[in-house]
Parts: C-alpha cells; structure tokens; sequence
C-alpha cells in the first residue's frame, strides 16, 4: 500500500495495517539529525507519509530576520524554530483599505506546485501559511487586532474580508493542480482556550473558513487544519463547516481517549506526541512506550496521522524521533 493511500484511508477512518506518520523539521533539526543519521532527506529519512506544496517566501534581511511577501519582518529566536515574531506592522486602523495585497509570486508558487507534481508516494498537501486571522493579526498586530475585534467591528472586519479574498484567489490559482489536501494553519488557541473567545471566532473567523473549506471540498479535496491551543469547543462547529483533519493534538491540553471518542467519527487526529516537554526530555525508550500508546488510543478505526505536535526543533534528540518511527513501523493492527 502507498504512503498516500494510507493517509487517504486513515482520513475516510479505515483501519490501515500501519497507523500513517509523519514529521516536519526545522532547519536546526535537520542539521542535527545529518550529523547523527547521515542521509540526503531527512523527512524521506523518516518516511512521512506527507509533504507540503509550500508558498512562502523568506527573504533575509540579515541573520535571524527575514521579510515575507507580505513586507511583514520576522525576527527569529534562539529556539531553532523558523518562524519568529512580527517587528513591523505593515497595515493600520486608517490603511485597512488602501494596503496593496502583493501579487502572486508565480515563480515561487510554481516551485511548491511542481514539487507536489514531483512527489509520486506521499499524500501531497497544499500549504496555506497564516491563513485568516494569522495573516490579520501579522499585518495589524495582534493586540491591535483584538482590540478592534471587540471595539471597532467595521475596521476589524474589513480586514478579515480583504485576507480572505486574498486567500480565495489563491486557492482559485491552485486547486485544479493534481493535489490531495489543503493546510490551513491559523493558530486560534491558548493551552486554557480561545484567544479572541468563541462569540469573535463566530463573527470574524468561522464565516470566512467555512468558505474557504466549501471551496476545497469543491474540488474533491480534503481540507486539514492546523490551530495550536485548546480549541476543542469549536470542534462541533469545524466538523460543520467540513474539516476533515485536525493539527494538532497537544497532549497537555486534551484528554486523547475523550476526544477519540467523541469527535473520532468525523475528524481525523494528526499530532499528540509531544514537543513542549516530552520530546525534549524523555529516553528513546519512554518516547517509544508513549508512542505506542498514542497510536492505540488515537489509531483504533483508523483517524489518525501519528507525528509530534510541531515541527521538530533542534532540542529534540534525534534518536527519539527514530523511536517513533520505530514505534510506528511496530504497532500494527
């Protein structure tokens, strides 16, 4: 059976000989993990099941910080993570109209596009970084941006419409490519709940993805979303809106064997094995143990992608992500 066709299987919740995986790196991971493991491909390595058609464009400005398509600069920590942190605000209350999206970069669409065209094994997914209110929030601030979520509806709105149209015609440009998913990645959640609370993920958020969902299930795709936090009271209205996968699962916040239960029918669990603590700081053998317990609970039925909740970092010990892999390749139904 293909990596792909297990993926697909565990998303429609088949029980696969095998539980998919997968891992996403950093840079300081992958180089850690070379020094250990010789190899070309680190995730080929490990044998995801998964790769990311990426869009996303950092342009160095000098060590550590990097400027995005957007003009948004991001600094970046000592944490070995490739993301960082906003140090501009590109668009305010008074230029929520007047901001100039950036066209599509075609060549580096074409890029991410032909290397899902290339990958011939693994469940290929188009990635859509900061997608809604993590794109608003990056323009704006994301104290700005709450503060006009609760006291200047048209202006926070106005720029939630102006990110979303942006992101459909994104997607219009992409999705009769030959691709099986779409990512979503906007982080809603704290590790106790909501950011903006329920009542402004209705009013701001909910709206925007559930057309952005519609328009990927259009297109016989499935659609999967990353939001770290605690976010499982939406979990009824996401499954409404047509998410078929949720990334991801930390451990700290969710009781795994309730969440199965529950909601296990509709979405499919990616994640659970965790990076804030776990990773960092346990044995191969401990990270093997919890690992097979993870698949038990989260892969009986079939819904679930196993894999670490983040992007590995480089303080996690490569031999620990090689006792998951172990751990996946040993537990089989």
């Amino acid at each position: 059976m293909s990596y792909r066709r297990e993926v697909i299987d565990a998303l429609n919740h088949k029980q696969t000989p095998l539980t998919p995986w997968a891992f996403e790196i950093t840079k300081g991971f992958e180089k850690a993990y070379k020094e250990k493991y010789p190899c070309e491909d680190v995730e080929r390595d490990l044998d995801s099941h998964i790769m990311f058609g990426r869009y996303k464009k950092m342009e160095f400005q000098k060590e550590n910080l990097y400027k995005d398509v957007f003009g948004v600069q991001w600094q970046l920590g000592q944490d070995g993570g490739d993301i960082g942190i906003p140090i501009n605000t590109i668009v305010s209350d008074e230029t929520v109209d007047s901001y100039k999206f950036p066209a599509i970069d075609e060549p580096l669409l074409e890029k991410g596009l032909q290397d899902m065209r290339e990958d011939t094994e693994r469940f290929r997914m188009f990635r859509m970084t900061y997608s809604l209110y993590e794109r608003a929030w990056s323009l704006m601030g994301m104290q700005e941006l709450l503060i006009n979520m609760a006291m200047d509806e048209p202006c926070a709105m106005r720029l939630m419409e102006r990110v979303f149209t942006y992101e459909m015609q994104l997607l219009d440009r992409v999705l009769d490519e030959e691709f099986e998913g779409v990512y979503f990645g906007d982080d809603w959640g704290s590790q106790t709940g909501l950011i903006m609370g329920p009542a402004c993920w209705r009013k701001y958020i909910k709206p925007f993805m559930k057309e952005l969902f519609a328009k990927v299930k259009s297109k016989g795709k499935y659609v999967l979303l990353h939001c770290c936090g605690n976010i499982e009271e939406l979990f009824p209205e996401l499954i409404e809106i047509g998410l078929d996968c949720y990334n991801t699962v930390q451990p700290e916040i969710y009781n795994l064997e309730k969440i199965k239960r529950e909601y296990g029918k509709d979405l499919t669990f990616w994640g659970a094995i965790s990076n804030q603590q776990f990773l960092p700081n346990s044995s191969p053998k401990e990270v093997y143990e919890k690992s097979i317990e993870t698949i038990r609970i989260l892969g009986k039925g079939g819904g679930y992608l196993f894999s670490p909740t983040h992007a590995l970092t480089p303080d996690i010990p490569p031999e620990n992500v090689r006792a998951m892999k172990k751990a996946a390749q040993d537990a089989q139904w």
